[in-house]
């Protein structure tokens, strides 16, 4: 997992800087902004998610002033070594959320495009399928982990082009994880909201 957020954000190099980060007035699905949601820039709010997610972190900058991650975790951590040797803590379940601005939406489709075709080279995919969410189209992906090296079992990632952002959140468990994937990263895109200022 470490490897593939390590590969996103490479990519989100590609990625220019933007506006500073303020509150909307709402958002594009027509939602009264609530400044209790967890914000990522000023493009993205996202409701606190049920199913045990809790908050692990929050970084509102990464490599540049445009590109945002936000994990949640699910249980409690248990000690790892991972493949480069460090001791990590290993939930049962984590996802990650990746919000890249660009230059354009040209350009935001193009990174979009970048990470589909990282995750398809990096699990075994299952089912690709079109869901929309607060009026947000996704691409989401269902696979198995079969990396020797990865300790998650299964996940299902959803990505997206919003304005001039490109969006990727992802959703991986261990084998003893006995929640649908693909219903948790469901409700949990239904708290995403995204500016309205981004349409205009």
């Amino acid at each position: 997992m470490k490897k593939q957020l390590c590969l996103f954000l490479a990519l989100g190099l590609l990625c220019l800087s933007g506006c500073s980060p303020h509150y909307p007035d709402r958002a594009a699905d027509g939602t009264a902004w609530d400044k209790d949601w967890t914000l990522l820039g000023s493009a993205l709010g996202v409701e606190a998610p049920g199913d045990g997610l809790t908050l692990l972190d929050n970084n509102s900058i990464l490599t540049g002033d445009d590109l945002y991650y936000a994990a949640w975790t699910v249980g409690e951590p248990t000690s790892y070594t991972n493949e480069d040797g460090k001791e990590v803590d290993l939930y049962p379940a984590q996802l990650y959320l990746l919000l890249c601005g660009c230059a354009d939406g040209s350009y935001a489709r193009q990174t979009m495009e970048d990470w589909l075709a990282r995750e398809e080279e990096t699990y075994t995919i299952l089912e690709t399928r079109t869901e929309t969410h607060n009026d947000q189209e996704y691409t989401v992906l269902i696979y198995e982990c079969d990396s020797e090296t990865n300790p998650y079992s299964r996940g299902a990632s959803a990505f997206a082009v919003c304005g001039n952002y490109a969006v990727s959140a992802e959703f991986t468990c261990q084998e003893g994880y006995d929640q649908p994937v693909t219903e948790v990263l469901s409700r949990f895109l239904d708290g995403c909201h995204y500016s309205a200022e981004l349409e205009e």
